[in-house]
């Protein structure tokens, strides 16, 4: 039986060391958690370069580890042209981060894939997923359990798609 290419998924902010290796260590953790890591990846990137190379935040790693996942390694890496058609959803944490990959697609050919990952939130209202970098520990904590909730509505809804 031939096995679909899974479904991917870009987490996107500005420098990929705060809240997109965030965001893909909860939602691997869920995806593995639900038993779908072989239907389901993903993958985080900055609209920037400066962090190339970089781990995680250490203050994103503490919020993390306070609400029980681990880092698998994540390295920051800026966001490719490429990324803009290898994906099948791109998710902006914020209105900066949206409007820089929509410029990055010149075309508008991934338009329709590129979305607010707060669009996935069921429990915060917040509109946009707050950069914590500048921030005290209570600014990581908040956007953990941001990013907990969008992960898990994001997963909710993929399911749904993949068993209608």
């Amino acid at each position: 039986m031939n096995n679909p290419k899974p479904y991917s998924i870009l987490f996107v902010c500005l420098g990929n060391i705060c809240r997109s290796p965030a965001a893909e260590i909860i939602f691997k953790a869920m995806v593995k958690e639900q038993g779908l890591e072989g239907q389901i990846e993903s993958d985080s990137a900055g609209t920037i370069g400066y962090h190339r190379g970089c781990p995680p935040d250490a203050r994103i790693l503490a919020a993390l580890e306070k609400y029980g996942y681990s880092n698998p390694g994540l390295k920051s890496r800026p966001i490719r042209k490429d990324d803009l058609e290898q994906f099948d959803l791109i998710l902006g944490m914020d209105r900066e981060n949206l409007r820089n990959l929509k410029k990055m697609d010149k075309n508008g050919l991934a338009e329709r894939k590129i979305v607010p990952m707060c669009f996935f939130a069921t429990h915060f209202l917040d509109e946009e997923v707050p950069d914590p970098y500048y921030g005290d520990r209570e600014g990581f904590e908040h956007v953990v359990k941001l990013l907990e909730d969008a992960c898990s509505g994001l997963l909710e809804h993929l399911k749904k798609q993949m068993n209608p």
